[in-house]
C-alpha cells in the first residue's frame, strides 16, 4: 500500500464520525487503532482486486480506494455466505465433533458479528478444524472466504469414500489413541485410501487389514525419500480425479511431503500400522 498517513488521517477520521454517528468529537486510541485498521484492510482489498493505478495513470485516492474496497468486502462477505449455505445444506461431520463445531458453531457467529464497516479485519471466531490449507497472513473476511472455500472442496473428496467408511476409520483413530481427533479429516481419510490402493482393495472402503501392512511395506521397502513423496503425489492425483476434483488436485498435493516422511520412516522402522488403521 503506497498511501502515507496523511492520507489515511481523513478517510479514518470520516469514519470516526459514522462510527459515533456524529455524537463525539474524539474516539479512543484503542477504537483509533482498530478505525486506521479498517480503512487499510479496505483499501487493500481493493488494491488486491483491481490495483492502484488504473488505466489513465492517475493514482486513486484514498477516500475512493477505501469506499471501493469496503464494496469488496460486502461482496466477499455475501460470497463467503453463499459457500457456507452450500456447504450445510446437506452438510455430514462424520462423528467428527471439532469439525461440527467449528463448522456449525463457531461459522454462523462470524456471519452474526461481523462487522464490515469498522472492523474488517476481525474475523471474530477462532477455525479450530484444520484445513488442508495453509493461511499465512490472512484475517477477517479474507481468512473467513478462503477456509470455507477449501472446506468445501474438501467435503468433496470426502464424499467419494463411503460415509460409514470415515465414520469408522474416526472411530478406530480416536479409540487407539484414545483423544478426540482434532486433525484434519481428508488427512486421515487420504492416507488409508492410498494404502488400500496398493493393497489393491477398493479406496473408498478405506479398511485395511493386518496383512496388508507388509503389502505396503514391501511396496514402499526400496524407495528413496523423493520416490515416496512421488508415488504418494501419484495417489492423491489418482483419488482426487475419482472424485471428480481433478482441477483441484494440487491443493491436496500440499500433503505429499508429510505423508512421503511418514510412509519412509514407517517403512524403515516397521511401524507402518500407526500410519493406517
Amino acid at each position: 500500500m503506497e498511501y502515507k498517513l496523511e492520507e489515511l488521517v481523513p478517510v479514518t477520521a470520516m469514519l470516526a464520525e459514522k462510527y459515533t454517528s456524529k455524537e463525539s468529537s474524539s474516539v479512543t486510541y484503542e477504537n483509533a487503532q482498530m478505525l486506521m485498521g479498517a480503512v487499510i484492510y479496505c483499501i487493500e482489498e481493493q488494491e488486491a482486486a483491481c490495483g492502484n493505478v488504473p488505466a489513465g495513470g492517475r493514482k486513486v485516492k484514498a477516500a475512493e480506494a477505501y469506499e471501493a474496497g469496503y464494496a469488496q468486502v460486502l461482496d466477499k462477505t455475501n460470497r463467503a455466505r453463499e459457500a457456507y449455505n452450500r456447504l450445510t445444506a446437506d452438510f455430514e461431520d462424520y462423528g467428527c465433533r471439532n469439525y461440527k463445531d467449528t463448522i456449525t458453531g463457531g461459522m454462523p457467529a462470524f456471519f452474526l458479528y461481523y462487522d464490515v464497516r469498522f472492523q474488517p479485519q476481525n474475523h471474530i471466531i477462532t477455525l479450530d478444524y484444520p484445513t488442508v490449507g495453509t493461511y499465512v497472513d490472512r484475517c477477517g473476511i479474507d481468512l473467513i472466504y478462503e477456509y470455507l472455500c477449501d472446506i468445501e472442496t474438501e467435503s468433496r473428496l470426502l464424499s467419494c469414500f463411503q460415509t460409514s467408511a470415515v465414520r469408522e476409520l474416526l472411530r478406530r483413530t480416536e479409540e487407539r489413541f484414545g483423544v478426540l481427533y482434532m486433525e484434519n479429516l481428508c488427512s486421515l481419510a487420504l492416507l488409508n485410501a492410498i494404502g488400500c490402493i496398493i493393497a489393491e482393495h477398493p479406496f473408498s472402503s478405506l479398511v485395511l487389514e493386518k496383512n496388508d501392512i507388509e503389502k505396503i511395506g514391501m511396496y514402499f521397502r526400496e524407495d528413496s525419500l523423493p520416490e515416496v513423496e512421488r508415488k504418494a503425489g501419484a495417489y492423491i492425483r489418482m483419488i482426487a480425479e475419482a472424485a471428480g476434483l481433478g482441477s483441484e488436485q494440487e491443493y491436496f498435493q500440499n500433503m505429499r511431503r508429510e505423508y512421503a516422511l511418514r510412509i519412509f520412516h514407517g517403512t524403515k522402522h516397521r511401524v507402518l500400522e500407526a500410519l493406517f488403521l
